[in-house]
């Protein structure tokens, strides 16, 4: 893997562990340079997906979601497969509901549909997910503020009387750097 994209993959890794961190009853918003959409339910469409799972808190998360990136990207480089969206991590339990207790997730990459690999290291899996009905929030803006969009969220899920499903995805759409304006994330939170 280039030298550029896993010093990328890293920060993001060690940033997300700080910013995933706020909820909506969390620290007042910073004043930067963001934007949140509004929420909409919407069913995201089956990808296939080579991950890795972990279980952490926010506060640890750092360390896997790095290890765990190094692991994918080196594997899907030695693979060639086409990485279809650069990142997503699948969150189980609501954690952004508690974030101070312990979580499973998956750490991994959207690969091309078409995608195959003989012989995948032990702690990789690859899967199709299944079609998934959420509500979705927008950011853009540095991954130190991505928590704005969790504030935003969760209580637009409470007005609207939705019932969470317990299962919460983020998807990065676009990656310039840790501090970048212009990165895109789409914060998912499952819903019945």
């Amino acid at each position: 893997m280039p030298r550029h994209l896993r010093i990328s993959l890293c920060a993001l890794a060690l940033a997300l562990t700080s910013a995933s961190t706020l909820c909506a009853e969390d620290k007042p918003a910073k004043p930067a340079a963001i934007t949140i959409g509004e929420m909409r339910v919407q069913t995201m469409p089956a990808v296939n997906y080579l991950h890795t799972a972990a279980e952490t808190t926010f506060a640890n998360m750092g360390a896997p979601v790095v290890a765990a990136f190094d692991k994918i990207f080196f594997t899907a480089s030695e693979a060639k497969l086409m990485i279809a969206r650069p990142t997503m991590l699948v969150y189980q339990g609501g954690p952004h509901y508690a974030p101070d207790k312990p979580f499973k997730m998956e750490i991994g990459v959207i690969v091309a549909d078409d995608a195959k690999v003989a012989d995948l290291p032990e702690e990789l899996k690859m899967r199709k997910t299944a079609p998934f009905k959420c509500a979705t929030i927008l950011y853009t803006g540095s991954v130190d503020q991505q928590g704005q969009a969790y504030q935003k969220l969760i209580p637009a899920i409470k007005a609207a009387d939705l019932e969470p499903t317990g299962e919460e995805r983020e998807m990065c759409l676009y990656w310039e750097g840790v501090e970048s304006a212009n990165n895109v994330f789409i914060m998912q939170i499952g819903v019945k």
